[in-house]
């Protein structure tokens, strides 16, 4: 991992500070969850985009992966390809990688079949399937007792991938260790968001009913499968059809307080699992340090009116603290 990598605002952190921000990252919020009363139809003046994706036929996308620190944007694309099938009132969606990088890890470039490739990154070339509903909704990730079992054994691989000096591997392992027993607790369904990112996020986007150019608003919880707690939110969304195509635009804050004891508690836990003798010290610091965090979502998407997918959409998460800036994200556009 390189210096850049491993600093988050610019200003060099300590590795396991870096990863537990990196876990609140990939939380996204419920794009449409929220409603005081969710409605499954349509009221005078109000309009629900259907969700009906083309069935048995390669869906093309470039995906995006954004980070953004001290103002210096980096990304990672890859290629994916997208293929829904019916399975009882919902659908099965297959996702294949077929080519790209990782975001910090642009000289380790995906290709499927490379005998090169590292055995923790290998599991994310194969393809995976997800269970989702018949709005859109993602419910599950299918064969993940076989998958995260293929995650857990090249764990220790990805212990020298975060840190290179040997002698400076023990934090990086102990994170390591700790981040296994999680992924081993996860069920199905909290796994499917970790790894289906950003999709979770864009399908079934205007799947509740709305009134076009209206704002709503809406108490959002952000599950990132890591931390112990759901984090709260506070979420405005709008639908609109400037032209042919449906148009979503939404703003999230997530709570700061929450946020910041949530970081800190998992900072603790995988210091004190370190072993590290100064870890009140470290962790006091890093209460004050997180103390004024504020985390800001924004997401817009077009919508395709027929079939309910996104021809191009994006999602940017903002963080400060300290007077210092950063942030993440994800951006899609159909290629076909």
């Amino acid at each position: 991992m390189t210096a850049q990598s491993q600093s988050w605002f610019g200003r060099k952190k300590p590795l396991l500070a870096g990863l537990a921000l990196l876990a609140l990252a990939s939380a996204t919020p419920p794009a449409t969850a929220g409603d005081d009363a969710v409605k499954t139809s349509a009221s005078k003046g109000e309009v629900r985009v259907p969700f009906a994706p083309p069935l048995d036929q390669s869906l093309r996308y470039e995906v995006s992966a954004l980070r953004n620190r001290v103002g210096q944007e980096r990304q990672a694309i890859v290629e994916q390809v997208l293929r829904f099938r019916r399975e009882g009132e919902g659908y099965v969606l297959r996702i294949e990688l077929v080519s790209g990088s990782l975001p910090g890890l642009g000289d380790l470039p995906l290709k499927i079949g490379d005998p090169n490739m590292p055995p923790s990154l290998r599991p994310f070339m194969e393809p995976m399937e997800y269970d989702v509903d018949a709005d859109g909704a993602v419910v599950r990730l299918r064969n993940w007792d076989q998958l995260k079992g293929k995650f857990g054994a090249g764990m220790q691989d990805m212990v020298a991938l975060l840190e290179p000096d040997e002698a400076k591997r023990a934090p990086a392992a102990a994170m390591v260790g700790k981040m296994a027993e999680g992924f081993q607790k996860l069920s199905a369904e909290q796994a499917a968001p970790m790894f289906l990112k950003p999709w979770t996020t864009f399908l079934g986007l205007g799947r509740h009913p709305r009134e076009l150019d209206e704002w709503y608003e809406a108490d959002v919880s952000l599950d990132t499968g890591i931390f112990p707690m759901p984090l709260p939110a506070t979420s405005q969304m709008q639908l609109t059809r400037p032209g042919t195509a449906y148009h979503w635009e939404q703003h999230t804050q997530i709570d700061p307080k929450a946020a910041s004891e949530a970081i800190t508690s998992y900072l603790e836990t995988m210091i004190q699992a370190s072993g590290d003798k100064a870890s009140g010290t470290k962790i006091a610091d890093m209460r004050k340090a997180l103390g004024d965090i504020a985390i800001h979502d924004e997401l817009e998407a077009d919508i395709d009116p027929l079939t309910g997918m996104v021809t191009e959409a994006s999602y940017i998460r903002s963080i400060e603290t300290g007077g210092q800036k950063g942030g993440n994200g994800s951006r899609v556009r159909r290629m076909d």
